[in-house]
């Protein structure tokens, strides 16, 4: 039997579509996994699993409603344990393994560590768990990021501090982690101090992984710094206002958003202390959270609720983001559609954690606004003292 010309031509099309779905990475004809890499242990569990359950949470919600186009999402995460190394290994077996993008990229060094290979692979990713600058300054083609950085969660704290505490004798200070994540600590107090023309003293640096902070304390109190970054990830915090506590130091203290976790408040409480934080998403308990809690308890079980923070919500709005783009793709989505749709300006409803975000092609990052913090980890309170304003 011959075929005419337009039904061979139909056939062949049909047939290269098929072929382009199925070659895609993570795509089969009933699912699209997407991919997760996160420190679901160590000392940065705490924000690790609950990222990952947003992203659970995020899933859950589409494939509710009948999936992506007739495919359901699936979650897979590596654990990288807050190591670099173990960063680029969970992305290689992603690779291996097959994954159609990532919306958790691990934390700042880990992140940098796989930037190169994201922009060779065209994986399109999502940096939403530790916001790097370098992911998306200078442009990388496959890589967006939520959120601001920490060199502007940090000023947007002492920049408050500087023009509405107007601490006496005002010398600035910072004990930073280091790596990557410290560098962009120490940035933050860069930029201030040549902005503001302020007294500081030398950084101060620490080991990752360290436990004890008296001697770095001890530089802080000789240095006679009152307006200090305590750049710790989690129980660093706690575990330098321990110390800061037995001299009795008048500071006021700017921090990473971890220092608004209720296990870290709860931690922070007996030394006195309140402290500065900022964001750039709604808090939990507030109403822009209401939805995300809703679908949370229709996904998790009781025990992984327990788990849930506010990296639980930068969790599920880069999930959301991700699972949008390929839905605006059609039923042959590929990696580089996805790309395609998420810096095309259109909006991206968060359900009400964030204001809609839009990406451009020149411009890979969003919401960056920042709303300064007080916390009270006696009172367990997070009071925002500052408008959502850009830095």
């Amino acid at each position: 039997m011959k075929l005419c010309k337009s039904t061979l031509i139909g056939a062949l099309a049909l047939l290269a579509s098929s072929a382009t779905a199925s070659a895609e990475p993570g795509v089969t004809d009933k699912e699209i996994i997407i991919g997760n890499i996160l420190p679901m242990t160590s000392s940065a569990a705490l924000v690790g699993r609950a990222a990952h359950f947003g992203s659970v949470v995020a899933a859950a919600e589409a494939n509710a409603s009948g999936g992506v186009n007739g495919r359901i999402i699936v979650i897979k995460t590596e654990d990288d344990g807050y190591i670099p190394a173990r960063t680029v290994q969970g992305l290689r077996k992603h690779i291996d393994e097959g994954v159609f993008g990532l919306i958790g990229t691990g934390a700042g060094a880990g992140t940098a560590a796989i930037l190169p290979v994201l922009e060779e692979e065209g994986i399109p990713a999502i940096v939403s768990f530790s916001p790097l600058k370098a992911a998306v300054d200078p442009i990388k083609p496959t890589v967006f990021m939520i959120g601001a950085s920490y060199q502007d969660l940090l000023f947007a704290q002492l920049d408050y501090i500087h023009k509405n505490r107007k601490p006496e004798n005002e010398k600035f200070g910072v004990i930073r982690q280091d790596d990557d994540f410290g560098k962009q600590v120490e940035e933050a107090f860069d930029r201030a101090v040549s902005e503001f023309k302020a007294d500081a003293a030398e950084p101060i640096r620490y080991k990752r992984g360290q436990k004890d902070f008296g001697a770095e304390i001890l530089k802080t109190r000789a240095a006679k710094s009152n307006v200090v970054i305590i750049g710790g990830v989690t129980t660093e915090i706690p575990a330098m206002l321990k110390e800061a506590s037995k001299f009795k130091l008048p500071l006021e203290i700017a921090t990473v958003p971890t220092s608004t976790l209720p296990p870290i408040m709860k931690l922070s409480a007996p030394y006195g202390y309140t402290y500065f934080s900022g964001d750039y998403i709604s808090p939990m308990g507030s109403e822009g959270s209401v939805k995300f809690m809703n679908s949370a308890k229709a996904a998790l079980t009781e025990e992984e609720m327990k788990a849930l923070n506010r990296y639980s919500m930068t969790g599920y709005v880069a999930t959301r983001i991700m699972i949008e783009a390929i839905r605006r793709c059609g039923e042959n989505p590929t990696r580089a559609c996805a790309v395609e749709k998420i810096e095309s300006g259109e909006e991206f409803d968060t359900s009400g954690v964030t204001l809609p975000l839009t990406f451009a092609k020149d411009r890979h990052i969003s919401a960056t606004a920042v709303r300064v913090l007080e916390i009270d980890p006696a009172k367990q309170t997070v009071t925002p003292v500052t408008e959502f304003t850009q830095y």
